[in-house]
């Protein structure tokens, strides 16, 4: 698979086209949240497009940090915070609702660590092969919890919902971390957060169905 500024900006595309039909379809204040989701990750990859003109385009050199930068603060600051909250909001069951706020604590404590690694130490993005690697210079061991937890927080919280249709995207997520750490392993930020963002179109469909479930439950009786 060819990766390419092309490619982030044809996803951005995808996920802004999906956020704005789900942010359309939206009826409460969480499903506006989850809605967000997606746009994002149109954010998200649009920042990566820039940077993949900055990495092939010497006359866009410039932009090559801050296009870095964008994409590492959401995926590394975020996402992390984000995901446990959208669930947590969505989230309906009591006990469900007590570990995805134990899940949305250590999200929070783990987006404040990431802001200081991308503070403390160096970062770095090149071409190699059809993919971006990103590198990430925070001690190895530090590194390797965070990044247990970062799985636990992004992926066990959708896994966790009572919702059968968050609980298939938590599912597809977690799929395509396994593919790609498997096939993209030196690239896998990179190509993990693709995968991820075509998923997250599956959102509108979660936010339609609820609209479509609240809509019944007020409808008078006939």
């Amino acid at each position: 698979m060819c990766f390419s500024a092309t490619a982030s900006f044809a996803a951005a595309g995808v996920t802004t086209v999906a956020g704005g039909a789900a942010l359309r379809a939206a009826r409460r204040p969480a499903q506006l949240l989850l809605s967000a989701i997606p746009l994002l990750f149109a954010l998200h990859q649009g920042a990566e497009g820039f940077l993949w003109l900055a990495l092939t385009q010497p006359e866009h050199a410039a932009w090559r940090q801050p296009a870095m930068f964008a994409f590492l603060s959401v995926a590394e600051v975020i996402w992390p915070s984000f995901v446990p909250l959208v669930v947590w909001a969505l989230e309906t069951d009591p006990g469900r609702k007590r570990v995805l706020a134990a899940l949305l604590v250590l999200g929070c404590a783990l987006a404040v660590t990431r802001v200081y690694g991308l503070l403390a130490y160096p970062a770095s993005a090149t071409i190699l092969g059809q993919h971006i690697q990103y590198r990430l210079d925070a001690p190895f061991l530090v590194r390797r919890i965070g990044d247990i937890c970062y799985v636990l927080v992004t992926v066990g919280s959708p896994i966790v919902s009572s919702s059968k249709q968050v609980r298939w995207i938590g599912l597809l997520v977690l799929a395509s971390l396994v593919l790609s750490k498997i096939f993209f392993y030196q690239t896998f930020i990179s190509v993990w957060c693709f995968f991820a963002a075509i998923i997250s179109a599956l959102v509108v469909v979660v936010v339609r169905r609820r609209a479509v479930e609240l809509q019944a439950v007020s409808a008078p009786a006939a």
